[in-house]
């Protein structure tokens, strides 16, 4: 596994990490504008990562043993 692969699936825990609390904080209104907007920046560019590394790899992933 790459560098780069490593902090993507990192960035990805994070991001599943934040969901629930930021989820409840929008249901209960007590999200903010600029939370709501960062959380939003930082999905979209995981999403534009794991786009390009699938693009780059041929969907493949490989296993060192």
């Amino acid at each position: 596994m790459t560098r780069e692969d490593r902090e993507l699936l990192a960035e990805l825990a994070r991001l599943n990490t934040a969901l629930a609390p930021l989820a409840l904080r929008i249901i209960d209104g007590s999200a903010t504008t600029d939370e709501q907007q960062n959380y939003g920046r930082r999905l979209i560019a995981a999403g534009k990562r794991l786009q390009r590394r699938a693009t780059e790899t041929g969907g493949l992933v490989c296993h060192e043993i």
